[in-house]
Formats: C-alpha cells, structure tokens, sequence
C-alpha cells in the first residue's frame, strides 16, 4: 500500500522535468500533469482533464481534485499531500507537500522556472494557499 513517503519520492523522482502547460509526460508537465504522472506510476487511477486555461477564472480547476481525491483540513496536512494555490481570486495551482531537513517544502511544476522545482514552502506560497487534499487509501 503506498504512504506519504512513496508520494514525494515519486514526485522527487520528476524533479528537473521540463515545465509545459498540459504536459504529461517526462518530455515536460504542468502542476497538473505532475499530479497526473505521479498518481499514475503510483497505481491510482485518476480521471485526467486537460481542458483548462493556464489561469483560472472560475472555481473549475478544483473540481478534477474533488472528483480524484480527499480533502483535507488546513493546516492538517502532511507530506504526500496535494496543495492547491491561488494566483489571483481562483485556484490555479498546485504541488506536492514534502518536508527536507525538518522544514516543509513543495514539489511543483513551475512555469516561471521552467522546470520541476522542490522549493520550501516560504514566502509567497503559504499566504495563497487555499485547500489541501490526499490521495485516497493511503497506507497510515
């Protein structure tokens, strides 16, 4: 059964990726994609959409991880989960929670990097996050 723990590795296993709006394989992904591609290598199966903008102007981006996931109360989230950002009014983004050296960090697909970064969760991101989900049936 997988944990938190495969999840990062998974996703630390894109790292470097080139970035690529709706992209979903190694050739280059999007936040979404990078979710798509982890969750798939993992064994779940998730229902994938590539029919949205690079930035949102409705609620809809949330929707394809309600359909996907768990939500989970902020600020109960741990490493493995999804974190969903906003850019402006809607959710438009969105990463991998991980934790290096006792500090929490994300692994995201970052279109201004052009690549797949593992950042610490700092700055701008804790003030623009909005919901936190998880994928189902993980191991405890």
């Amino acid at each position: 059964m997988v944990c938190g723990e495969d999840i990062v590795a998974a996703a630390r296993g894109w790292l470097g990726v080139p970035w690529r709006h709706q992209g979903r394989s190694r050739c280059g992904v999007d936040c979404v994609g990078l979710l798509v591609c982890v969750a798939r290598g993992l064994g779940f199966h998730v229902r994938d959409f590539t029919a949205y903008a690079r930035h949102a102007d409705t609620f809809n981006f949330v929707e394809h991880f309600r359909r996907n996931l768990k939500p989970v109360r902020l600020p109960e989230q741990a490493p493995g989960d999804v974190l969903v950002f906003a850019e402006s009014a809607y959710p438009c983004h969105c990463g991998i929670l991980s934790e290096r050296h006792g500090a929490l960090h994300l692994i995201h697909a970052h279109a201004l990097r052009r690549r797949v970064v593992e950042e610490p969760l700092a700055g701008e991101w804790p003030a623009r996050l909005r919901l936190a989900f998880r994928f189902p049936d993980l191991a405890d």
